[in-house]
């Protein structure tokens, strides 16, 4: 290893451990759902070395973090005990961790984590490139990316990322002792148990030892990773008395947690089980369309935004050459990315608290090792400007980013991109309360509006006014088709120019101070048909004024300090 290359790697360990201990997790941000299931589950592992829930455990919690663990997920045992309702192999592996440095300990393991994956990725490029390259390209292909900010964050995302990466390196890697081969077994078997779709990809992978006429290997990978994989579920079944952690009578919590009060019961909490799933899925092949084109290009999930790098190696991949067991990760890459847009069609990312999507995290390491050999490295310079676009917002402030999700796509250049329409019911919006599903009158006719930013002001009854200059988007969620929208805008009182757009179709407006309109918009003589979905159909409103009043500015005497653009509300005929 050259010198420079070295103290690169004993600088960034340094930072790592000054990060880790200069900065309090709970005093930066709190953690809510996810997050609040495993802090929960690792510090049970650490003090008690259990699944159990108990009084302790809220105690505890409430002492790290005072909010209490919001949305955490609870499952009942048949013996009418409580335990931690999510997978524990992130916690198994953070527990020590946090054991010996308390919540320091987790963003040193998370530092720890990304340091590694570095690592790794240096070691394996330079046997075949020139170590500068090497080093540039691993660093362009994690930090030009959303996966440094997620550091900050107690869940499984960049645990599974790490563990892939570490199986696929054990794999791949030529080790002159050849048993540090089987280290991969252990890495996914892992990576399974904490994300159990993770299991198509591997599975799929394991087909290069097959195409090498490697029998010997390929049976005793495959048996170390099922007997692995069946030791962390029989430990999971001794803890809890079954093997499922998402079924049976599960419940999330957001307050009144189990014996905190001698009042406060399981049964008080929101019923969240997989167990009727496949009642609820729902697919057509417009949605499947629009799915793969949100998850490249999407506004607040899309991999063009947040994993550009991705991307990259797969155009670099199109070009170059490549050998056979190239075309087994490939297939890996897309049976793992079509997993989630084909099986979790409107929830492909993660939820409203996801940064880009942090599921893409379980698959992300297969496109690194994806024609790594003969990788043209010349040009590496172009993820790293498309990163610096997107991103330096988020790494200047990623904490803020990773308890407001929402704030990325609200952003520049960022909102230029399409919102994504299939996922409206888990979009990072919604995290403000005052612009998810709020429900909306026409007459006797009832719809509801996902407001996709912040720039509009709560609704006054059934209407709402913009927020200034700025422009409101949202998402009109409808019961059924509509066959022409009446706008009703009522202009602020400054003479004013609007620019309205439904779907595709865009209309500006001349308005006097004050002036009231209503504007027609004909669906069908405009082709305009919505996204129809779960008995629902979606359409994408944009408004913009382009003159603002503040009635306080103007007249003292009045109270109000909103800056207004134009009133809003939307009617329509089915």
């Amino acid at each position: 290893m050259k010198p420079g290359n070295r103290n690169f790697f004993l600088f960034a360990l340094i930072f790592v451990l000054a990060f880790a201990v200069s900065t309090s997790l709970s005093k930066r941000r709190g953690f809510l759902s996810d997050e609040s299931s495993y802090f929960s589950i690792i510090q049970s592992l650490a003090h008690d070395g259990d699944l159990e829930y108990n009084r302790r455990d809220i105690l505890r919690i409430r002492r790290h973090f005072y909010t209490g663990p919001l949305g955490l997920f609870l499952k009942k045992g048949e013996n009418g005990r409580l335990y931690f309702a999510k997978s524990f192999a992130y916690p198994l592996a953070a527990a020590p961790f946090f054991r010996l440095f308390g919540q320091s300990g987790l963003l040193l393991f998370n530092g720890l984590m990304i340091l590694l994956t570095l690592w790794m990725g240096y070691l394996l490029l330079r046997r075949h490139h020139d170590e500068t390259d090497s080093l540039r390209f691993s660093l362009v292909f994690t930090l030009a990316s959303v996966v440094p900010v997620y550091i900050w964050w107690v869940t499984a995302d960049l645990f599974n990322f790490f563990i892939v990466f570490a199986g696929l390196f054990c794999f791949f890697y030529p080790f002159k002792r050849r048993g540090w081969f089987y280290l991969s077994g252990l890495c996914f078997s892992f990576a399974v148990f904490s994300k159990p779709n993770t299991a198509l990809p591997i599975a799929i992978l394991y087909l290069v030892l097959l195409f090498r006429r490697d029998w010997k290997r390929f049976l005793a990978l495959s048996l170390i990773t099922a007997m692995i994989c069946a030791l962390l579920l029989g430990l999971l079944y001794v803890q809890t008395g079954g093997i499922n952690f998402m079924g049976g009578e599960r419940r999330t919590f957001y307050s009144h947690y189990p014996f905190e009060m001698p009042e406060y019961r399981f049964e008080n909490g929101f019923k969240m089980s997989a167990d009727n799933y496949w009642e609820r899925f729902y697919l057509s092949p417009k949605i499947v369309a629009l799915n793969l084109f949100y998850f490249v290009f999407g506004r607040f999930t899309g991999m063009f935004i947040y994993a550009f790098p991705a991307l990259f190696v797969i155009l670099l991949f199109l070009f170059q050459k490549r050998e056979r067991e190239d075309w087994i990760i490939l297939a890996a890459i897309i049976a793992g990315v079509l997993f989630f847009i084909l099986v979790t069609p409107d929830n492909y990312f993660g939820g409203s608290g996801s940064v880009g999507n942090r599921y893409l995290f379980s698959i992300l390491p297969f496109f690194f090792f994806l024609g790594y050999r003969h990788r043209p490295m010349r040009l590496t310079w172009v993820p790293l400007a498309v990163g610096l676009v997107f991103l330096p917002g988020l790494f200047m402030d990623a904490a803020h980013h990773s308890t407001y999700a929402r704030s990325a796509g609200m952003s520049f250049p960022i909102n230029c991109f399409p919102p994504e329409k299939t996922q409206y019911q888990a979009l990072q919006a919604n995290e403000n309360p005052r612009a998810f599903g709020r429900l909306v009158r026409d007459d006797q006719r009832r719809y509801t509006v996902h407001f996709l930013n912040d720039n509009f002001w709560p609704l006054e009854e059934n209407t709402f006014w913009t927020n200034g200059t700025s422009p409101a988007e949202l998402f009109v969620v409808m019961p059924g088709p509509v066959r022409n929208f009446r706008i009703k805008i009522k202009n602020n009182p400054e003479k004013n120019h609007v620019v309205l757009q439904v779907e595709h179709l865009r209309r500006e407006l001349r308005l006097q101070p004050n002036q009231e309109v209503v504007v027609n918009v004909d669906c069908r003589r405009h082709h305009i048909g919505g996204l129809a979905m779960k008995e629902r159909w979606i359409y994408y409103f944009r408004i913009r004024s382009l003159k603002e009043y503040c009635p306080f500015f103007a007249d003292p005497s009045k109270e109000d300090r909103r800056i207004l653009g134009v009133q809003v509300h939307i009617g329509f005929e089915q």
